[in-house]
């Protein structure tokens, strides 16, 4: 057995206030230890010295705390406090190595396995280790049918040490997230774990004022799930609350589950079922469905939580014309930061390159993410409330900043909002690309300034030139007015020259009126039909008689090559020697001569009169009506005119 040191059993307080991480973290020096626990300052120096001297506890005891065996010597003056009557530690609690505690057998919850589960438990186990406990377990003594497991052996610098061992009741997640810290080498074994001790007795009794009630009393469903609840916190597994007040284990599970109904769903149950506003039962159950299948909230860090919040609110008050998704100036490295990083991952932000225009030329910028989640709880913890309301958003900032900085935030000066995040609250400045972007931008914008003014300069003159020629005209045609003949021809010809259009003019077939320059003086009239003759005949008038007054002759428009007799005839003969397999190519031309000769005697014209089609489409037609009235048309297997579809396709 282990012997007791008579300077840790009047020093149990000491032990007792630096044996956990969380408990000397509340201790920022001896001052505060000795005002905790009512000593004087300098004689607890003194018996710290002594006690780290004798062993108990590790050098720099306020941030490094006890020894294995000081941890020894605080668990067995607890178990002899204890087994006297003694009052141990606050609240009933124990300080119990890891390896005391065995886990439940019933427990309800058997997934460790799984991917999430493992991610869920190194997630605890890294908050476990960064910032201690913050939530005692619970445990029980061992039932009688289990005294097999009912005590452990360690070997310690003192020798082997028997200690009691207690069966875990709540928080098997953490017990096991500090298993794995042990393992990982980030938690002592001997490290003490405090506990919660439930007394049989106590538990006893606890049970069956809470059975009375839940028996006696017509409860609606939320006192009935408040119930079971209390019950399960005592360690009573759902099988055994359902054995032995005569429910199924299922009825007791699904009534638990309706705590996790919103407050307002919750109060709703409690209504009489007549009122409007009742939650049935039903109807629970399909909340409870869609909230178990609904994305779980991303737990995001501090930086990140702040970045996710300080961006929408500049967004919407820190930029013209506020909006949730305009652009907000960033920090080059912004979107290397940590939390940059992680919120461009989950889409929460987007993080563009160096701005190549626009008012943030040469910056870079962040925005709201295209998948970015609505709302304000899909993170952990929740955005604050009031982020999306014009009237709340300032309070709803300054309330986050406290929350992550705590004294720390940033002043405000003025009460102009200062942003938290380093790269949205300071954006720095411009990079060598970006202050070359805006070189450039200032270059070509100063280059499209002179070639604006040089363009209107020269828009001015051109106008002057043609105004002043539009008055030589105006003169030219009340002198016209006053004598029939017309004026001078070099008045004409300058008039046409200063207008960009020299004479000769010319009509061209299309309907257009073009200068000697190629420039058009009078387009078509209708661009989607080929001009009529009397179009054709006005511009000619006009262009004869503009160029007759300048003294100039009227050229000739290019006639069309004339239609070759010899040409229409190989055609046909082409035509003929594919709707004839059978003809030789002499026999083809024969053919081909006869029908020419026979149409010009039928229709009494000679080759090329106009009104007529010689080209190779109207050979064709003049080949398949010849072979059509001789019956010589072939037809193909489905008895259609071969013919007709060749001469479809030459049309």
């Amino acid at each position: 057995m282990l012997e007791l040191n008579i300077l840790a059993v009047q020093n149990a307080d000491v032990l007792r206030a630096l044996a956990t991480p969380a408990g000397r973290r509340t201790i920022p020096s001896v001052s505060a230890l000795a005002a905790l626990i009512g000593r004087d300052h300098s004689n607890l120096s003194k018996t710290l010295k002594g006690m780290e001297g004798a062993g108990l506890l590790h050098a720099e005891p306020i941030a490094n705390g006890l020894t294995p065996d000081g941890l020894l010597q605080l668990e067995a003056i607890n178990r002899a406090e204890t087994a006297e009557g003694g009052e141990g530690l606050p609240d009933g609690l124990l300080a119990l190595r890891h390896d005391q505690i065995l886990p439940d057998p019933d427990n309800a919850r058997q997934d460790w396995t799984s991917d999430e589960a493992k991610d869920e438990l190194d997630a605890l186990r890294a908050d476990i280790v960064k910032n201690g406990l913050l939530q005692n377990l619970v445990v029980r003594p061992m039932a009688e049918d289990d005294l097999q497991d009912a005590t452990i052996t360690v070997v310690t610098p003192a020798g082997e040490l028997t200690l009691p061992r207690y069966r875990l009741v709540a928080g098997e997640r953490r017990w096991r997230a500090i298993g794995e810290a042990i393992n990982d080498g980030d938690w002592e074994a001997e490290e003490p774990i405090l506990t919660r001790l439930l007394d049989r007795d106590a538990k006893e009794t606890r049970f069956a004022a809470i059975a009375e009630n839940l028996l006696r009393r017509k409860l609606n469903p939320i006192e009935k799930a408040k119930g079971f609840e209390q019950l399960a916190e005592l360690g009573f597994e759902n099988k055994l609350i359902a054995e032995r007040l005569g429910y199924t284990p299922e009825h007791v599970q699904q009534h638990r589950r309706f705590l996790k109904l919103d407050e307002a769903d919750q109060q709703r149950m409690t209504l009489p079922r007549d009122d409007p506003k009742h939650l049935s039962v039903r109807d629970a159950r399909q909340k409870l469905t869609a909230k178990d299948n609904a994305p779980k909230p991303i737990d995001l860090t501090p930086a990140e939580w702040l970045a996710a919040v300080e961006t929408i609110f500049a967004a919407y008050e820190m930029t013209e014309y506020g909006n949730l998704w305009n652009e907000i100036v960033v920090a080059p490295d912004a979107s290397a930061s940590p939390e940059g990083a992680r919120l461009q991952a989950l889409d929460v932000l987007d993080f563009s390159g160096i701005k190549q225009f626009g008012s943030r030329l040469g910056r870079f910028v962040v925005k709201r993410g295209y998948g970015a989640p609505l709302g304000v709880d899909w993170c952990n913890p929740p955005l604050p409330a009031g982020l999306h309301a014009s009237e709340s958003r300032i309070a709803a900032l300054r309330e986050a900043q406290a929350k992550v900085f705590g004294a720390e935030a940033p002043k405000w000066d003025d009460e102009a909002p200062v942003l938290g995040t380093p790269w949205l609250a300071d954006p720095g400045e411009l990079t060598a690309e970006g202050s070359a972007l805006v070189e450039a931008a200032r270059v070509a914008s100063e280059q499209r300034a002179k070639e604006d003014q040089d363009r209107a300069a020269a828009n001015a003159a051109r106008d002057a030139v043609w105004a002043e020629a539009r008055q030589r005209h105006l003169r030219l045609l009340a002198a016209a007015q006053e004598r029939p003949e017309a004026g001078q021809p070099d008045e004409v010809v300058s008039i046409a020259s200063d207008l960009d259009r020299p004479l000769p003019w010319q009509a061209l077939p299309s309907g257009i009126i073009a200068a000697a320059n190629g420039k058009t003086v009078k387009d078509r009239l209708n661009h989607y039909a080929a001009p009529s003759e009397q179009e054709l005949a006005i511009n000619q008038m006009i262009v004869v008689a503009a160029n007759a007054a300048g003294g100039v002759l009227t050229p000739t428009p290019a006639q069309a090559d004339a239609p070759s007799e010899e040409e229409f005839v190989e055609a046909i003969t082409a035509v003929a020697a594919d709707r004839r397999p059978d003809l030789t190519e002499e026999q083809a031309a024969e053919l081909a001569a006869q029908i020419l000769a026979s149409f010009l005697d039928d229709n009494g014209v000679e080759f090329g009169e106009d009104g007529f089609d010689w080209t190779h489409e109207g050979a064709v037609i003049l080949t398949d009506e010849h072979l059509a009235a001789a019956g010589d048309t072939p037809t193909g297997d489905d008895g259609t005119d071969d013919a007709g579809a060749d001469q479809d396709e030459a049309a």
